[in-house]
Parts: structure tokens; C-alpha cells; sequence
């Protein structure tokens, strides 16, 4: 059952909230995961995140630093303890470096003194999903109850309610929509021109373990390129695609489908490149499906997955350029 507002309990040392999502848990895994993602949900309503570092593996950290309106910056970091892909994952969410006002005042509230170091906490963050609605569950483990009440009144609904909102208003795509974005550690135009090589693309398109075969590819505008691509099990997958956009290091749409004149599964493809200095660059897959059915087919096929590892064997190829 979908529900919008977020719901809070509060159990021994802990906060719990819930809210739902009317995406598939894959789709809301991803933003919950990618840094590119988060940077544009995560914290209340008017604050931004200049930095975010996310190096999602056990044992790796993060850092998140929200400016609020004022400016203020509330830095949370901590490392990543446990994942169990698309069901869970925990992380420690250390406030060493929280402004003293802030810290001052949250003792004040729990009616506690000492070391910051006890509002440190531990975040399990759980995902269920039912006929297309994912359900994300925070639990936040507190040193003591007296803590626990000292976060919980001071604001913690509020503030998570208020990211929960922009999560689903600006990180979540449209719901016959499917959006990937990653960070490469190239030029943009050495990106750019990956896409264009009509001959080396075959070395890196595709998920890990498939092969790409041109049968014909002509990079214009009204160009087509045919291909075929090979499953690790032996299946081949006929493809086409009609290009109808070209902007040089800037922008690629095109139309793609598997060329059968027996089915419609045309789908729609926008990529735009993003300069973020001058040796890396962000692309950002913006993929358009007939209805929210096809979408969501499209990512328990593995959509994301695929889409994020042929970009990773992307980044490679060009290690190698």
C-alpha cells in the first residue's frame, strides 16, 4: 500500500521511519545509492550538497557535506558496514565535524553532556517491495533512549520527511522513465568520441559478459546502426537504433528497439554530456518507454544493472585509448 507520509516509532535506542515509494526497489536503490543521485535529495527542503563522497563497498566511506540556506554546512560521514544488494544496507553517521551550535543544542534537548561522539549513530536503511511500490525502512540506533528522544524531538521527522520529498520529486524519474547517470574519469571529448567510433564501440558496449557485432552503423542524423549482442548463455539480441539528434560533446537521442516489424519495443534514449572539469565527465541516460509497464519490465530485466556496467566498461576502454 503506498503511503506518503512518513511514519515514525520509536523503539529501545532507536528511531524508525517508513515512508513508500511508487517506484521499483531497483529504481529507488539506485538513488539511493549513486552520488550523482543523492546529491540532489538528500537533507531538509533548501539545502544543497556540494559534496558528495559515496564509496558504496563494506569497509568504504562517505561524506556528505549539506549547506543549508544560511550557508551553514553539516557535515555526516561515517563507512559503509554491511550490504546485502537491493534489500539493506549499514552505514555509521558520525557528526565530528557538525557545527558546535548544533551539537550544543541537540544535547540541550536530550538533556545530556560530553564528548559529540554520543550522538553518533548507527543507520540501517531496508528496502521491500510490493506490486511496484518499494517501502524504505530507516532504523537509527542511538547510544541511549535519552539520545534517541534528544534527535527524535529535535526535528528528525521533519527533516527526513522533507528529503523523502525531494527524492521522489527530483531523483526519482518520471514513472515510464528511467534515468542513469555516472562519472567517468575522462575529457568529455574522448567520451563523446566512444560514442561516435562506428568500429571500437563493440569493444565496450554492453553489460559485462556480452558481445556487440555491427552489421551496419552510420552516426548521423537520420543514420541507423544494426547490431546484434550476445548473452553470456548464448542468446542473441537483434537491436536498432535510429539516430535523431547529434550535438558534438553535448547531447545524443536516438530511437532504439530491436528492429522487429512484429512488435513495437521502440523506446526513446537521450544522452547528455556534462563537463565537470577538464578530465572528467558526467553522462546521463535518460531512457523514455511507452507506459510505466514497459519500464518496469525493463528494469527487472536488469536495465540499470546493464546500463551501469557498460558504462564502467566504458571508463575502462578509455584507460586503454
Amino acid at each position: 500500500m503506498y503511503q506518503h507520509e512518513a511514519i515514525i516509532t520509536l523503539e529501545e535506542k532507536i528511531v524508525r521511519l517508513e515512508r513508500t515509494f511508487r517506484a521499483p526497489l531497483k529504481l529507488v536503490w539506485e538513488v539511493w545509492t549513486n552520488p550523482l543521485h543523492i546529491e540532489k535529495w538528500w537533507g531538509p527542503k533548501g539545502f544543497t550538497n556540494p559534496i558528495v563522497d559515496f564509496d558504496f563497498q563494506v569497509g568504504g566511506s562517505y561524506r556528505i557535506v549539506m549547506r543549508s540556506p544560511e550557508g551553514i554546512d553539516y557535515p555526516v560521514k561515517g563507512k559503509f558496514l554491511e550490504i546485502t544488494p537491493y534489500q539493506s544496507f549499514v552505514m555509521s553517521d558520525l557528526v565530528d565535524e557538525h557545527p558546535d551550535e548544533w551539537v550544543k543544542e541537540v544535547q540541550k534537548i536530550a538533556g545530556v553532556t560530553g564528548d559529540r561522539s554520543m550522538l553518533n549513530s548507527k543507520l540501517r536503511v531496508l528496502f521491500e517491495e510490493t506490486n511496484g511500490i518499494t517501502k524504505v525502512i530507516l532504523i537509527t540506533e542511538f547510544m541511549s533512549n535519552q539520545i534517541r528522544d534528544g534527535f527524535a524531538n529535535s526535528g528528525m521527522k521533519e527533516g527526513w520527511s522533507q528529503s523523502f520529498e525531494k527524492l521522489e520529486e527530483e531523483a526519482l524519474p518520471e514513472t515510464n522513465e528511467l534515468i542513469i547517470e555516472k562519472k567517468l574519469s575522462h575529457p568529455i571529448e574522448n567520451v563523446f568520441a566512444a560514442f561516435a567510433d562506428p568500429t571500437n564501440i563493440n569493444l565496450w558496449w554492453g553489460p559485462n559478459g556480452f558481445t556487440t557485432s555491427t552489421e551496419f552503423r552510420e552516426f548521423k542524423v537520420g543514420g541507423k546502426w544494426i547490431y546484434t549482442m550476445k548473452a553470456p548463455d548464448g542468446t542473441i539480441y537483434p537491436n536498432l537504433v535510429q539516430y535523431k539528434e547529434i550535438r558534438d560533446c553535448e547531447y545524443l537521442e536516438y530511437i532504439h528497439g530491436s528492429g522487429s516489424t512484429e512488435k513495437d519495443d521502440n523506446f526513446i534514449v537521450r544522452i547528455t554530456f556534462t563537463a565537470l572539469s577538464e578530465n572528467h565527465t558526467i553522462i546521463k541516460m535518460k531512457m523514455t518507454f511507452p507506459n510505466s509497464s514497459v519500464r518496469n519490465s525493463v528494469v527487472d530485466f536488469g536495465a540499470i544493472e546493464g546500463a551501469h556496467q557498460t558504462l564502467s566498461r566504458l571508463n575502462q576502454f578509455l584507460v586503454t585509448k
